[in-house]
Parts: structure tokens; sequence; C-alpha cells
């Protein structure tokens, strides 16, 4: 009788590593270009208009990036036990969520109180909890996409929730163009990166309260009003949360996805080929 084959023993779970690969590394660099090449395209005119369909606000606003947005304003206040008075999702004017029945009935009184407003007076915690839940919510989607960046399976499936609110844009034809060529392009990896435009909402929401004056003010704005400091320091504040989420992202994307490029190409080659 032949003698029994030895079990080989389970191999030790290898630790998380920190250390990029090199697909993690071009994945980093890329994420980092795009947030001054969006920058930058948002203020060319020409340019401004055709990635349309691809940005916050403006013109011609991606609806799921402005509506999740507001969603998120809307869905904390109801919580928190406002009523909705109105959203709007205005290509021309930008996004706004209104709700009633949030602030003080009696107002505040203040030591030193300065130049006073009526949000300063009557803010509350459940109204400044709504008012935060914008950018908080869209910095955490935005995570979501950037972590599933460093993982090609994951990262296609971005443009096919995205593509669904298109239909009503007149930027459609460039932008599914320009879909169509980055899916094709290097198997869709510049797809990957949509997060950024979802993470760093502040940017796209100052910017074009300042720079292009829409009517609907910008959180930033909102929160000057409510609780004081200027809109300039309170964009900062929420650029400086949105950076360390962004970096948080890249490091939990390292950690979580240890593949090789070759395994990840030849696993997203049967879940969704390019």
């Amino acid at each position: 009788m032949a003698p029994p084959t030895p079990i080989p023993a389970p191999e030790a779970p290898h630790a998380a590593s920190l250390t990029p690969n090199h697909f993690q590394i071009n994945t980093v660099i890329v994420g980092c270009i795009y947030i001054p090449v969006a920058l930058v395209a948002w203020n060319l005119p020409v340019v401004r208009d055709m990635i349309a369909g691809l940005k916050a606000g403006g013109r011609s606003p991606d609806l799921f990036v402005v509506g999740a947005h507001e969603l998120f304003h809307l869905a904390v206040g109801v919580i928190c036990g406002g009523q909705v008075r109105s959203v709007c999702i205005d290509p021309n004017d930008g996004g706004s969520t209104t709700l009633v029945n949030l602030m003080r009935t009696e107002p505040r009184v203040y030591a030193d109180p300065g130049p006073m407003t009526f949000g300063r007076l009557y803010w509350s915690a459940a109204a400044v909890a709504t008012l935060s839940a914008g950018y908080f919510g869209s910095s955490v989607l935005g995570f979501c996409y950037v972590v599933a960046s460093f993982t090609i399976g994951v990262g296609l499936l971005v443009p096919i929730i995205r593509a669904d609110h298109w239909i009503a844009y007149a930027s459609i034809m460039a932008s599914e163009a320009l879909l169509i060529g980055l899916w094709f392009g290097d198997h869709g990896n510049a797809l990957r990166f949509y997060g950024i435009l979802h993470l760093f909402y502040t940017v796209w929401d100052y910017v074009d309260e300042r720079v292009f004056e829409k009517p609907n003010s910008s959180d930033c704005t909102e929160f000057a009003g409510m609780l004081g400091w200027t809109s300039n320091i309170w964009a900062v504040v929420w650029f400086g949360w949105e950076s360390l989420v962004f970096i948080t992202a890249i490091m939990g994307g390292i950690v979580a996805f240890q593949k090789t490029p070759e395994k990840m190409y030849s696993d997203a080659a049967g879940f969704l080929p390019t």
C-alpha cells in the first residue's frame, strides 16, 4: 500500500502592505493629476461645455454628482425633523435643497455679537448636521470610488452607474464620445477616477459660485452665514477634510487590493471585457 500523501500546511496569511506595486503607483499618480486637470478644464470656456456631462455643477451639471450631494442634505435634514420645501438641480442655478423647521425658535445671545445674520442667531445642531451632510456625503461616496479604482473589475462599473443620468443633457454626444474613447483606451483605466468629482465637491461648488456666479450659493457661504468665519476659510477647511479622505482612500486601496496588474486584468476580462 502506498504511503499517504502528506497534506501541505496552510500558508500563513500575508500581512497587509502599504508598499504599492507599479499599477497602484500609476493609479495614485493619475488620481492626483486628475484634480488640477479637472480644475483647469472647468475654467476653459469650450472645454467646460464639452465636459459638462462629466463634472459637478456649471451650465450643464452632471445630475448624479450634484443630485447625490443634494440627496445627502435631504436625507439628513428629514432624519433631523426638517420638512422639505424645495429641491433644485438646475443647469444654470446649481443645486439647492431647502428645508424648514430645523432652526431654533429663540435667538442666541452672544457676548460680543458682531455682525449678526439670521443663520448665526437661529442655527441649531440639526441645521449644522444637515448642511454638513452634503460635503461629507460626497466625500464618502468619492472615497468609495477612489478605493474601487485600485481594482479594475470594480472600477469599470463606475461609468455604468453614471451614464443613466445623461439622457436629458444637450452635451450627451460629446460626453458619450469621450466615454467610448476612455473605455477602450488602456482597458478603461481613466474611467475609474470619477470619484474625484464627488470627493472634491467643495472645489467645484465654490468655483461655480465665485467664478461663474451661479444664483444658488455654495455650502461654504451657508456655513459662513450660520457659524461665522468667511466662506474662503470654510472652503479651505472642507478642502483639507477632502484631502485627508483622498489620502485615506489611497492607503485603503493599496492595502485592500494587493493583486498584480496581470491578475486584475485577467479577472476584469472575465467580468466586463473592454
